[in-house]
């Protein structure tokens, strides 16, 4: 056997012996008093392992002088902490998603990145409809940019199926912001006010003048913007108007647009972008793309909606 594996063999071995320490009132120094529960644990291994506990244990704060320390945190996670600690080991599965945010929470107040780390990658492969929401608040408030982009991306798939799901009520206003400012978010604006609708109704004391304001009204109907908008009395009548006189003109509207296959609409609108070989186009959402043979040139038009 070579040096390295024996020293492989070695450090698996001390892994071992530590995690037996885990929860064990062998050699226990100090008890975490969690959810009425007592936690024993070794003052020199979190120490070591951590410098938040460092500074607790052997530091100048309170807790270092007794031997039973009351924490006000959740029983689960707090317990999946120490078993980092012991033993390195993370194991989320078995704790589920709402447990699993609240270790991020530790790991984000107890300064362990590797565990934030480790968190950010099991949330990417688990983001679904029903907890893509309650991800991204967690993303951006302990800020988490990869993750936040993942929740986005993953919304902007999922656009009308979120919508419609009571999902969406658990962002927070920052999130939900940060969701109607985006170009690729690719749903009927009418489901997304309906949406906003309803997420002002369960957070009434929050101000949600900012979040109506990122509304794209031109976007919806004449029809939808008479029976749906107008109704809810939260638009002036005046902005209702104007939105309708946009969505007569059609030009220049606020899109939200997302790579799809081409879809289609009413091929009403057309603008010419060039004839021959050369065609100018610009960076806009499309329907359609039109080419016309009108020997001895091609002319291209596009129906911009």
């Amino acid at each position: 056997m070579s040096t390295q594996d024996n020293n492989t063999d070695g450090i698996q071995t001390i892994a071992m012996d530590m995690g037996r320490l885990f929860m064990n009132d062998l050699y226990s120094d100090v008890v975490f008093l969690v959810e009425d529960q007592r936690l024993p644990a070794h003052r020199l291994v979190l120490a070591a392992r951590c410098e938040y506990f460092r500074a607790m244990l052997y530091g100048d704060m309170a807790e270092s002088k007794k031997h039973e320390i009351q924490l006000e945190v959740p029983l689960e996670a707090f317990k999946s902490i120490l078993e980092y600690l012991y033993s390195d080991k993370l194991t989320f599965a078995k704790i589920g998603m709402d447990k699993t945010l609240d270790v991020l929470n530790l790991a984000h107040l107890y300064g362990l990145e590797y565990v934030g780390t480790a968190i950010n990658k099991y949330l990417e492969q688990k983001l679904a409809v029903n907890n893509v929401c309650v991800i991204l608040n967690a993303a951006r408030l302990y800020d988490m940019p990869e993750l936040t982009n993942k929740c986005l991306d993953f919304m902007n798939t999922n656009s009308l199926a979120l919508l419609q799901s009571d999902s969406i009520q658990m962002l927070s206003k920052e999130a939900f912001g940060e969701l109607l400012r985006q170009d690729h978010f690719f749903a009927p604006e009418v489901e997304l006010f309906r949406s906003l609708c309803k997420w002002r109704e369960n957070k009434p004391s929050e101000d949600s003048q900012t979040l109506l304001s990122l509304v794209r009204l031109p976007l919806m109907s004449v029809h939808e913007l008479l029976h749906v908008v107008r109704p809810s009395g939260i638009f002036k009548l005046d902005d209702v108007v104007d939105a309708i006189d946009k969505v007569n003109i059609g030009k220049n509207l606020p899109y939200r647009a997302t790579k799809l296959p081409g879809v289609s609409l009413d091929e009403t609108h057309w603008d010419s972008v060039g004839t021959g070989f050369v065609c100018r186009f610009t960076a806009r959402p499309v329907c359609f793309i039109r080419v016309e043979q009108c020997s001895p040139c091609t002319v291209v038009a596009i129906y911009e909606e």
